[in-house]
């Protein structure tokens, strides 16, 4: 069995330092921490999908495990108002599309 952080016992700072090491966008409140690294532990954390101005587009960058909005952009790759970048950073794939996702 592998070992389980009791996150509870842990003091304030170290949560921000856990939620910084692992890239995570929540509240700075004790208990929304304690959620959100359970999830990462879980693998069940999605992040935001992420748009950035460019030009007449956006570059959209979206979480593997967020599928809703992996198969709009599919949708709209189709339908060539997208194009994959062939890029994945920050643990997210990025797409160039004209509109962003709802």
């Amino acid at each position: 069995m592998e070992n389980q952080v009791e996150y509870e016992k842990l003091r304030l700072d170290v949560l921000r330092n856990l939620i910084a090491d692992r890239d995570i966008d929540c509240k700075n409140t004790k208990d929304e921490m304690i959620k959100y690294l359970k999830l990462y532990d879980a693998g069940k954390y999605i992040r935001e999908t992420t748009y950035e101005k460019d030009g007449v587009g956006f570059i959209v960058g979206i979480d593997l495990k967020n599928k809703t909005h992996l198969v709009e952009m599919g949708k709209l790759v189709e339908k060539k108002e997208a194009r994959s970048l062939n890029q994945f950073y920050c643990d997210r794939v990025h797409y160039w599309s004209s509109q962003k996702l709802t």
